[in-house]
């Protein structure tokens, strides 16, 4: 049983530490991307609660790049 447990927990930690390596910033994004994305936040106006912190997010990284001279969007 503890094998089994030790196996899983194993599993688990892995694939966390896996997906957690994955393309997520933002600020990896090039402009022509984050652009678009801004702009179907704003003509969707999404309603869900992951939705609209994506956009509040991409809406922050739109600022940050603004705050650097960089307007694209």
């Amino acid at each position: 049983m503890l094998a089994r447990f030790t196996l899983f927990a194993t599993l688990i930690t892995s694939g966390i530490v896996i997906s957690a390596c994955g393309k997520g910033s933002l600020a990896e994004l090039d402009n022509l991307e984050i652009a678009a994305k801004n702009d179907e936040c704003l003509r969707k106006e999404p309603t869900s609660p992951g939705r609209v912190t994506a956009c509040e997010n991409i809406r922050k990284e739109c600022e940050s790049r603004r705050k650097k001279g960089n307007y694209a969007c």
